[in-house]
């Protein structure tokens, strides 16, 4: 994406997009390890802050496996999450009296966050082309896994969306109701393990996309930043991630200390990711090939626009003075 950008613009617009990825994965990872932490803490009993604190310890390590190892272990976690929530789902559908008519009422705040977190998902695999030089055959078998993982991911949350709308479960505890059929009164316990799950390798696929990002932007610097270029014999980039990692430890002591909160995490990488994004559609409009593609690029753009400048006025000018000190 960055080559794009590179190619649709500059170098210098380049390294901006470069930079607001690497700065939403200097906060996002907190606020998902918080997240994890917070369905873990009623099973455990213990500390969110110290659950989140090993949750990162478990994924500076990962990270330090070769990259089939992350590639199986977000495979495995994510396909027994997927079976679960459809096997839920359809059990729900067939357990419930469900009534369905274009006149009962919808609820769009439940069915815009899953279109959201659908969004996102996709949106995320981005990510995945820094993992390039470390794929087989990159050009056939990355275009692929995106249009493979995008139908099931939409398929799945479609599906969650229905047995939830239909079947009138309790919205505050809808996820966990889903699984009840399966489960039973283990449904709480299986939740927690599953968010946890899902958020590991959330974190697992950024966080390693982006610190191979870094260690790609490295590859030329000197002195001290040439530490962050520094790979194990398996590739993963050593420097990068202990960057990254050391950096997410700093902010969530920051956390603990009450200078930040988990709403303030999610606005900083809210902001920055939109930004990355709204950078990246402006090089797809400059380069698309087709009306149908520039026109939904420029679409896109206008949404995404309108979405940055409704994030916080001390987001918006972390924003500005990083694209200022960039670009000047």
């Amino acid at each position: 994406m960055t080559n794009a950008v590179q190619e649709a613009f500059s170098t210098k617009l380049k390294f901006l997009t470069s930079y607001y990825l690497i700065s939403a994965v200097f906060f996002g990872p907190v606020a998902v390890y918080l997240i994890g932490a917070h369905f873990l803490q009623p099973l455990l009993g213990i500390n969110v802050n110290t659950l989140a604190f090993s949750m990162l310890l478990f994924t500076l390590f990962a990270l330090l496996r070769p990259v089939h190892f992350l590639g199986t272990l977000s495979l495995i976690v994510t396909t027994i999450i997927g079976i679960i929530l459809s096997l839920g789902s359809i059990a729900v559908l067939i357990g419930h009296e469900t009534t369905f008519s274009v006149d009962s009422p919808f609820d769009m705040t439940l069915i815009s966050r899953a279109l959201l977190l659908a969004f996102w998902a996709i949106v995320g695999w981005e990510v995945v082309g820094n993992y390039s030089n470390e794929v087989h055959d990159p050009k056939r078998t990355i275009p692929k896994a995106v249009k493979i993982s995008a139908v099931i991911i939409s398929l799945i949350y479609l599906l969650v969306v229905c047995a939830i709308q239909c079947a009138s479960l309790d919205r505050t505890n809808a996820i966990t109701e889903l699984i009840y059929p399966l489960f039973g009164t283990a449904s709480a316990f299986v939740m927690g393990i599953l968010a946890m799950l899902l958020c590991l390798s959330t974190v697992l696929l950024f966080v390693g996309g982006v610190s191979r990002l870094i260690c790609g932007l490295a590859a030329e610097s000197k002195g001290i930043r040439s530490l962050l270029n520094k790979r194990l014999e398996n590739g993963a980039p050593l420097g990068a991630t202990l960057f990254l990692c050391s950096i997410n430890a700093i902010v969530l002591g920051l956390v603990s200390l009450n200078v930040f909160t988990m709403q303030d995490l999610v606005a900083l990488a809210d902001g920055f990711f939109i930004a990355n994004a709204t950078i990246a559609l402006l090089a797809a409009y400059k380069l698309a090939t087709t009306k149908t593609i520039r026109y939904t690029a420029l679409f896109l753009t206008i949404v995404f626009a309108c979405m940055l400048f409704s994030a916080h006025w001390m987001v918006l000018g972390i924003i500005a003075l990083l694209a200022w000190k960039v670009l000047r």
